[in-house]
Order: C-alpha cells, then sequence, then structure tokens
C-alpha cells in the first residue's frame, strides 16, 4: 500500500482496511520518496522529507490499529518510486498493491499520476486504483 499523505492515498488504506479485515491479511504501508537532486540544502531537506515520510506512515498505522488490522511500514529513499514500489512488492511476495489515483498534487497530472500510471502498467500483481 503505496503512502504519500495525499487524500486519495488515505482513501486507498481506507479500502485496503476493508479488504484486509475480510481476508484477514496484513498491510505493508509502503512511502517511497525522492532525494533532492542539488547538494546545497540536501541534508537539512533530506531530514524534513524523512520526518515527513514516517508522520505519514505512523499515521497509517494508528488507522490501521483502530481497525485492529495488522500493519508494518516502511521508508524508502529512491528517485524512481513506481519501480520501487514494483520491486518491494514483488520481493515482499504482495498479493496486491492498492494505490491512490493522484499524489499530493494531482493538478500536476490531469489524467492518471505519473507514479500509479507506472504502477499499473508494470506489475505483474494486480492493482487497485482508488480515486
Amino acid at each position: 500500500m503505496p503512502l504519500d499523505g495525499s487524500k486519495n492515498s488515505l482513501r486507498g488504506l481506507k479500502f485496503a482496511l476493508g479488504v484486509t479485515k475480510q481476508s484477514g491479511s496484513s498491510i505493508i504501508g509502503l512511502n517511497v520518496y525522492s532525494p533532492p537532486m542539488f547538494m546545497k540544502a540536501q541534508s537539512l531537506i533530506i531530514n524534513k522529507i524523512k520526518q515527513r515520510s514516517n508522520e505519514i506512515v505512523k499515521q497509517a498505522e494508528k488507522i490501521s490499529q483502530k481497525n485492529k488490522v495488522s500493519f508494518f511500514g516502511v521508508v524508502k529513499v529512491s528517485s524512481n518510486v513506481g519501480k520501487t514500489i514494483i520491486t518491494y512488492s514483488k520481493n515482499h511476495n504482495a498479493d496486491i498493491i492498492v494505490i491512490g489515483s493522484h499524489g499530493p498534487d494531482p493538478e500536476l497530472e490531469i489524467f492518471l499520476g505519473s507514479v500509479a500510471n507506472h504502477v499499473i502498467n508494470k506489475s505483474k500483481i494486480p492493482v487497485t486504483i482508488v480515486k
């Protein structure tokens, strides 16, 4: 379950919670952030991004606990978020990827978010897009 803090990501979590409750399985919440490309203020920016990523995962963990669903949160750094989601899902034998249709800046992608688009086109396992 990719998590980016967007409304669609949280709706995706709620959908995944419902599926998980019915199946008795668990959720892996994955937040992937890209490192900044410039070097000057990199450590300060990276620390802020890491902090926000950890907050997003903690929020999902609290929601999952409230719903009595097993949750394991992960934060990864990658310049290719979509590829990292697919690789992580494959390496951890995920049955399905539930992903929000758009990230925190939906106005940047007119039809389908670039990460969601990459995941749906490259994944070998089922993908559910939540709007």
